[in-house]
Order: C-alpha cells, then structure tokens, then sequence
C-alpha cells in the first residue's frame, strides 16, 4: 500500500524544520510539493508513510512545531482525507 501523510505547515520555514527535526531522529520522511487537490498554492509540506505519522507528529508538537493541516492519503487513487484544519 502506499498509504502516507501529508503535513502542510504555514511556511517553508516550517517544512524545513520539520523535515531536519525528523531526520535528526531517523523517521524518514520527504519535501514534497503540495499536491493541487488539497491546495492550489505552490508550495511544499512533508510527505510521512502512515505508520511514521503519529511519531513524527508527536515529536513536532513537543518540539512546538504543530503542522496546519494533516492530509491522509490511501493507496494509488487521488483521494484523500483531512484530519485537522
């Protein structure tokens, strides 16, 4: 399956973070352009496998770096679902 998470930040600044703080602890992750059915700015987020999320996700609000918006996607098709606004 390739079931993932799509953490969309206000600012690049915040993706970046991110992603460092991420591979600082070795979840594996990617910076990843928003894809245009759940935004139609140019701009990146983090793109997490599902089973990584709630890791990385925890990690990040104890660090005070809560992303927007958390985007889950399953499998292949264009689909996806929104958690938190």
């Amino acid at each position: 399956m390739n079931d993932h998470l799509f953490l969309i930040f206000k600012s690049m600044t915040h993706v970046l973070s991110a992603e460092r703080m991420a591979r600082k602890q070795g979840i594996q992750c990617r910076m990843v352009p928003i894809p245009r059915n759940l935004s139609t700015d140019c701009g990146m987020c983090i793109s997490v496998k599902t089973e990584s999320g709630d890791e990385l996700i925890e990690l990040l609000e104890k660090r005070g770096l809560t992303p927007d918006r958390i985007e889950e996607r399953r499998g292949p098709g264009p689909g996806s679902r929104c958690y938190s606004s």
